[in-house]
């Protein structure tokens, strides 16, 4: 079955503002600690709500 997709088309700045956003939540602390959480489940470590800050 082929994969069915969309073309969607945005302004020039609106993506620039979109991929500084993104660079910046990618670069926060609490991103870090997810996937850092998310590592510890994959590898069968058992984890706490400390774990992911919380």
């Amino acid at each position: 079955m082929p994969l069915m997709t969309e073309m969607v088309t945005i302004p020039k700045e609106k993506y620039f503002q979109m991929a500084q956003e993104l660079q910046m939540l990618r670069n926060g602390h609490l991103y870090r600690r997810l996937l850092e959480a998310e590592k510890n489940i994959f590898l069968g470590k058992k984890f706490t709500r400390k774990d992911i800050g919380f």
